[in-house]
């Protein structure tokens, strides 16, 4: 009895110290590793068995579990249904912000107000719902946006005020 406890010891402390860390990623998937380095933008680390570095994005990771226990949140994972889920959406003029992410395809909007003297701003806050709607519609919950553009909202310019936007859609 006493070697059955005393081999269950044993097999607990090699199990114990053989321990990895684990990457958990947005999209489910767990990457069992030695993790090297950690930083805003990025974690590094070698596979099991491996002295290779890799680098991981940390926009695709949710959490990291240390093999001491510790883990550390890094996301949530932001679930787009449809176009109602609109607001969920994130315009970013960052590419650092959707390094990682899967590229989809580029979208535009636009808003005007006819001859009125409607405010420039209302106009480009305008385009960009639209634009996270477009988005949303499509998938996406990351919007990286690159052109705006608008002109108008005082009297005497005719057309009234403008705003259009472009972006690229990007998901897990």
């Amino acid at each position: 009895m006493k070697k059955q406890i005393l081999l269950s010891i044993l097999l607990c402390l090699t199990a114990f110290g053989f321990a990895q860390d684990k990457i958990v990623k947005l999209s489910g998937e767990i990457i069992t590793c030695t993790i090297i380095e950690s930083s805003e933008v990025s974690v590094r680390f070698s596979y099991e068995g491996e002295t290779l570095t890799n680098s991981i994005s940390t926009n695709i990771i949710k959490e990291v579990v240390l093999s001491s226990g510790r883990i550390i949140d890094y996301n949530e994972k932001v679930i787009i249904h449809g176009e109602e889920d609109w607001e969920k959406v994130k315009i970013t003029s960052l590419e650092s912000d959707v390094f990682g992410l899967t590229s989809g395809e580029e979208m535009m909007a636009k808003a005007s107000s006819g001859w009125s003297t409607t405010n420039q701003g209302k106009m480009q806050k305008k385009a960009m719902n639209k634009l996270k709607k477009q988005a949303a519609s499509k998938g996406y919950h990351m919007v990286l946006l690159l052109t705006t553009t608008g002109k108008g909202g005082h009297y005497g310019l005719s057309g009234g005020s403008k705003s259009s936007v472009t972006g690229t859609g990007y998901k897990y």
